[in-house]
């Protein structure tokens, strides 16, 4: 929104204390196993992860003259409540549909163009159903197109770090590209 020259964005997330563990316990949000299969079969739960990570941001036309290392290039943002759902665990895919669908018409962005997205992935046969649903639903919007792009989550790898779940995402996203 051109409101500032230079931002740092980034998350936190550390278990200080059991009682978060039992928490996650007494819900039965943990995997009982101890991997995370995110979009995979099995998937029953997640695995608790610690992480943080930070990015800085800027206009793009300030990194390039600065002569900054761009690692990517953010070109729209989306932002709203999941809306009416069933509960924590089981959001709205309608309205992940239309948020995906926003983002990709600020950006102009034509689906059949995407050739990766870096989902929310926790690892629950209802959660990641009903991610693959909304993705599935915003993209028929703009393309007829099946199967052509695949989707990941670090949360496969590290664990869900909760509140550094987006910086670890969009970390790996970033790393991704610049290794090919």
């Amino acid at each position: 929104n051109r409101e500032c020259q230079v931002a740092i964005a980034g998350g936190v997330n550390l278990y200080l204390h059991p009682a978060k563990y039992q928490s996650l316990c007494l819900r039965r949000m943990v995997s009982l196993d101890g991997k995370c299969r995110s979009y995979g079969a099995g998937g029953e739960g997640f695995v608790p992860g610690e992480g943080v990570g930070t990015v800085v941001l800027k206009p793009l036309s300030q990194a390039i003259e600065d002569r900054d290392r761009i690692y990517g290039v953010i070109r729209s943002s989306a932002c709203d409540h999941s809306g009416r759902s069933n509960g924590y665990s089981a959001p709205n895919p309608n309205a992940q549909a239309n948020l995906i669908r926003e983002a990709l018409r600020k950006a102009a962005i034509d689906p059949e163009t995407i050739s990766y997205v870096e989902g929310h992935g926790k690892g629950t046969a209802l959660g990641d159903g009903i991610e693959v649903a909304a993705l599935t639903q915003a993209f028929r919007s703009g393309t007829s197109k099946r199967q052509y792009c695949p989707i990941g989550s670090v949360k496969a790898n590290i664990g869900h770090s909760e509140s550094a779940a987006g910086i670890a995402g969009l970390t790996k996203v970033l790393l991704q590209i610049e290794h090919g």
